[in-house]
């Protein structure tokens, strides 16, 4: 365990309101660490970025794709998003 240096805690202050892995980054420290010490020192705690919050439109042209007859394999390739994403926007919108 390394003990955070004041000028990183000044940094995490600074950086309030970006993602958790946009502050790790430039902290050098990992996510988690990020979240625990924002969580101690009473601070609002950085979001991990999650596939959930990919656009409407993106979801909207791997429906497209799959209507067209592309495999979702070919989907998540093309659209660079996780095969299980794909999958389930895919099922979501027949189901629908």
């Amino acid at each position: 365990m390394e003990f955070w240096r004041t000028s990183e805690l000044r940094a995490l202050r600074q950086m309030e309101g970006r993602d958790a892995m946009t502050v790790a980054a430039a902290l050098g420290r990992s996510p988690r660490a990020v979240q625990d010490m924002a969580r101690c020192q009473g601070m609002p705690v950085p979001r991990q970025p999650h596939a959930l919050y990919w656009p409407a439109t993106t979801k909207r042209r791997a429906r497209q794709l799959r209507a067209s007859g592309n495999t979702v394999n070919q989907i998540s390739a093309a659209l660079r998003v996780a095969f299980g994403t794909v999958r389930r926007w895919v099922y979501e919108g027949a189901a629908a």
